[in-house]
Order: C-alpha cells, then structure tokens, then sequence
C-alpha cells in the first residue's frame, strides 16, 4: 500500500492531474471521440482554476496549520512537564548530496521540524531527541540519519538523541515509536498542515502526543493578497499540501 500510494500520489496532484486530463482530452479529439473530449478538457480547466484560486485554497491550508497553535513548554501544566521524556520528530525529504553541507540536504520542512524540535529538547532539558524517518525510492539513505547528522553538528548531544530509521510514513512512524513511548505524554512536531493528521494517527495507536505544530506556510497577512483573487501557479503549489493531506487520510483508511 505504501508503494502504491507513493507512486499515484504524485499523480494525484492537482497539476499533473489537470495535464493528464488535458492529453486525455486531445488524445479524443485525434480520435472523434467529441463528448469524451469535451469532458476531458472541462475537467482539465475546472481542477486548474479551482486549486489555482487562491482565496479557496489559501483559506482551506490556514484552516489546516491553525488546527493547533505553537507549543510554549511554559504552558504546559507542571505535572505534564515532568512526565515528557521525548521530543519526536516526524521525518519528511531529503535528497543526499555529499558536495553540500547536510544542512542543504535536507528539506525547508525537515529542516523547520528539526529546529523546533532542538528548541523544544533544550527547553525539556531531562528529554530525549527522537528523529524519525526511513529511506525511499529517490534516496536510499534514511531521512533520520540525515536528520540526526544535522542534529550534532547544531550541538545535540548524541547520548541524548534516538535515531530510528525504520519507518516510512505516519502510520509506521506511530506503530514504531509506540513501545519506546508507552503510555506517556511527549512531545510530536509536525508541519502544521500535517499535524491533525499526525495527532489523530498517533492517539488512535493510544499514544499521548502534545502538539508541536511548526513550518507554517501561510502567516496571518498571507491569508488575503491579490494574488488571492487570481488562478496562479503559487496557489497551484499550496493547494498540494492539502491534497497531500487529503489522500494521506485516505490512504491510512485503506491501510
């Protein structure tokens, strides 16, 4: 499931999804097929201009990154404090380049993550950094050993770090981490947009995670701009997280 669900999720993008409903289009025009053609080209101009206008796009990834608001360590109740003993987290991209700094290897998402999740150790002084993430098919090196490499060299101490580099989405990640969690509160950062998602992955395992929500794409004064009132190709680009977000839900129902 995890390898189909790579391999049509890209292919599922709003983009790629319009292009192919395009091609399909003028694939029935050579052949006469009108009707066939007509469908496939209105469909194509319909997923274009709906997932380019921004004003439905940007309000619905606002709506998703504002699920839970940052986390301040001080907020939380004294007795929830003492009973963190780990930072997780989640894994995202990478693309391993020995010419560049590990720093440049690692996706703007990892790289958020992993910077939240540091100030969030250092503020939880008795915690754990756990980084998680396996390998795949564009990189057979683990997201979690890039990400922990990042994290020594940006001054973590190695005895205080987990590295597990086993799972290859959400789900596993939940499964995986969930004998080293047992029935504690810790702490789980995510990209905002995929922290609901995450949240309700890891409660349904029975784990208690506190939202760590981080990378978020849309500020307050982004949520409205003039490109908000136009089909573009930034707004092609942000309606992907919510896509993304959308099939993940679908495919850990099919899981």
């Amino acid at each position: 499931m995890i390898a189909i669900a790579r391999f049509l999720t890209p292919l599922l993008m709003p983009l790629p999804l319009g292009m192919v409903c395009v091609l399909l289009g003028l694939l029935f025009v050579v052949l006469k097929l009108r009707k066939a053609a007509i469908v496939s080209l209105a469909a194509s101009v319909s997923i274009l201009c709906f997932f380019g206008y921004g004003l439905t796009v940007r309000s619905r990834l606002y709506a998703l990154e504002r699920q839970y608001p940052p986390l301040h360590v001080e907020q939380l109740p004294e007795q929830q404090r003492q009973q963190i003993k780990f930072v997780v987290v989640l894994g995202n991209a990478h693309v391993s380049d020995p010419t560049v700094p590990e720093t440049n290897q690692l996706g703007t998402a990892s790289l958020y993550r992993l910077f939240e999740g540091i100030r969030l150790h250092r503020e939880l002084p008795e915690s754990w950094l756990v980084v998680s993430g396996g390998a795949n098919q564009e990189d057979p090196l683990a997201n979690a050993v890039v990400v922990g490499r990042t994290a020594r060299q940006l001054g973590v101490d190695g005895g205080r770090l987990v590295i597990e580099d086993r799972p290859r989405d959400t789900v596993e990640e939940a499964r995986t981490l969930k004998p080293l969690l047992k029935d504690a509160p810790f702490v789980l950062v995510t990209s905002a947009a995929h922290m609901a998602r995450a949240m309700q992955i890891f409660q349904h395992e029975g784990l208690k995670p506190a939202a760590a929500p981080t990378d978020f794409t849309l500020k307050e004064k982004q949520r409205l701009s003039s490109s908000s009132f136009l089909p573009s190709i930034v707004n092609l680009e942000l309606s992907e997280q919510v896509v993304y977000e959308w099939l993940g839900r679908l495919w850990s129902c099919l899981e």
